[in-house]
């Protein structure tokens, strides 16, 4: 399991083992960079938060305890580092969420191989659709929601990166995934439900004639599958 990786790597380190935090670097860096994608968009700055982060976390090694704190004290670290960018831009206050970049970070190199062509493009408009949709969210609810769907943190985590109560980010996370499934399309949020519900099987009827089934979603990786189903799905 990565997450047990990770937090016996970070034993490792505190206990001054330099290889074992090169390691943790290098299991920690992708969704570092993710993370700041996802408040920021494309930036030239990416490269200088995430070294940044990498360093703070490194100088307070002794300071994550217990170690199963690491995700949550080094995504706070990023969060603050993508806001002194912000006030730096005097962007902050002005942050315009619609015209951020449309990107995605779909896994297709871990798709299914027997989704075809059009399967895989289909499915990535429908990702981009709903990250396109986040990103028009409230920045509070915005923010808990991809640390949620994500990064997979918990109600606990979640609170401790963004310095709030449990039963506040319970709150963003109602009023995030409500206003969601308005910003999105009705036969997206349709094929949705049924793919994460019990019709996932059956087959999406789409205006304009033909069909598609939400078992193609087989198109996406497990992981932004998943990451779909938390942004959507309320409990």
């Amino acid at each position: 399991m990565q997450q047990q990786t990770e937090i016996d790597l970070l034993r490792q380190a505190q206990a001054g083992d330099i290889d074992a935090f090169g390691d943790l670097q290098n299991l920690l860096e992708s969704p570092i960079r993710r993370f700041v994608w996802r408040l920021l968009g494309t930036t030239d700055a990416e490269d200088d938060i995430v070294q940044d982060s990498l360093i703070a976390l490194y100088l307070n090694l002794d300071r994550i305890d217990p170690p199963e704190n690491l995700r949550p004290y080094l995504f706070r670290i990023v969060r603050n580092r993508c806001y002194d960018l912000l006030r730096k831009r005097r962007r902050y206050e002005m942050l315009s969420l619609d015209d951020e970049p449309v990107e995605t970070w779909v896994s297709l190199n871990e798709s299914s191989g027997e989704a075809g062509p059009e399967e895989v493009t289909d499915w990535l408009m429908l990702h981009m659709e709903v990250q396109r949709a986040i990103d028009r969210l409230p920045e509070l609810q915005r923010q808990t929601l991809i640390l949620y769907s994500e990064e997979n943190l918990t109600y606990q985590e979640i609170a401790e990166v963004m310095n709030c109560s449990i039963g506040t980010v319970k709150s963003r996370l109602f009023y995030a995934k409500r206003t969601l499934r308005g910003l999105i399309s009705a036969e997206t949020v349709q094929m949705l439900d049924q793919m994460f519900g019990e019709g996932r099987d059956e087959t999406v009827s789409v205006s304009g004639g033909g069909s598609r089934r939400p078992s193609q979603a087989t198109a996406l990786a497990s992981r932004d599958r998943a990451s779909l189903e938390n942004a959507l799905v309320e409990g």
